[in-house]
């Protein structure tokens, strides 16, 4: 199978892991000059259209996988015009494009979100993702949005994945935690390496995938919730420290620290997502495909 993948963030990289590993050919278009091994890259911009459809005219598929700066603005910016032109290309030589999604588009139903929940978002950061939920149904292109919970496990980054930031990483290096809401509140959460199997089997099987939709959204396999405070005990017995102190940062502290900084702000914005349980129910990617989550007792997360 020849992929190209645009964007080699956290997402990206896992999806290159796991297709090198598998012998399949893969190019990715990302804006850094550096190399990664296994793969061609292409230093350029997933939203120029004639790189676009140089590097897709073999493909079986393209994975759009770029990311932008965590605010709204920057999103609306960045994202709407690149995955038009990632999926005009796709459109007109007649290739499906794949991409990873957030539950932001469907606000308070990620406490319980099940397939098929309609779009109804209650952030900006939300707005956001519901417009590009939107222009990707409408389009002519197979598009297939893989839903996915905070991410977690070997390859999340700091920068994109709150428990990675807040539980994970001051565990392991023997810090104190600190969450948005109560640590014993269960939260959903996806591996990586998960999300981009999901997205590589819709690759494998678009034809099974669009057999009646050309637009699908599906949620991506994820493990039962588990509240931060398990998490941070199960880091702590695996790396042999101490189970960490978890500090609850209050509501009023994360919007006071909003007013400087963009990025907390949107934080804040999402806190509804820490405030109460959150669950991504299993869908057909598990329930008709077959394919199962990382067990916690079996995840990587170094």
């Amino acid at each position: 199978m020849k992929i190209l993948i645009t964007g080699a963030g956290q997402i990206g990289n896992a999806i290159i892991r796991s297709l090198r590993a598998t012998g399949d050919d893969v190019t990715v278009i990302r804006r850094s000059t550096h190399p990664i091994e296994g793969v061609r890259v292409i230093s350029g911009d997933a939203g120029e259209r004639a790189l676009l459809e140089r590097e897709a005219r073999a493909a079986d598929a393209i994975m759009h996988c770029i990311h932008a700066p965590y605010t709204a603005q920057a999103w609306r910016k960045e994202l709407p015009h690149r995955e038009q032109a990632v999926m005009d290309v796709a459109a007109t030589l007649g290739i499906p494009v794949i991409f990873p999604e957030s539950v932001y588009a469907f606000g308070t139903q990620a406490h319980d979100l099940h397939e098929g929940a309609p779009i109804h978002p209650c952030s900006p950061l939300g707005d956001v993702r519901a417009e590009l939920l939107d222009a990707r149904a409408t389009h002519a292109a197979h598009t297939a949005s893989i839903v996915a919970a905070d991410l977690v496990g070997k390859g999340a980054s700091a920068k994109a994945s709150v428990p990675t930031m807040s539980i994970v990483n001051p565990t392991l290096a023997g810090k104190a935690c600190w969450t948005f809401g109560s640590p014993d509140t269960p939260h959903a959460m996806t591996f990586v390496s998960d999300l981009a199997e999901a997205m590589i089997h819709v690759a494998r099987e678009h034809t099974r995938v669009f057999a009646s939709n050309s637009s699908v959204t599906l949620n991506a396999p994820s493990p039962a919730p588990i509240n931060f405070r398990e998490l941070a005990r199960t880091l702590s017995a695996r790396a042999n420290v101490s189970e960490p102190k978890i500090h609850t940062i209050p509501a009023w502290a994360l919007s006071l620290t909003g007013l400087a900084s963009p990025t907390l702000r949107s934080l804040s914005q999402q806190r509804y997502l820490w405030g109460s349980p959150s669950r991504l129910a299993p869908g057909a990617l598990t329930k008709e495909h077959g394919l199962e989550s990382t067990r916690w007792s079996e995840a990587s997360f170094a």
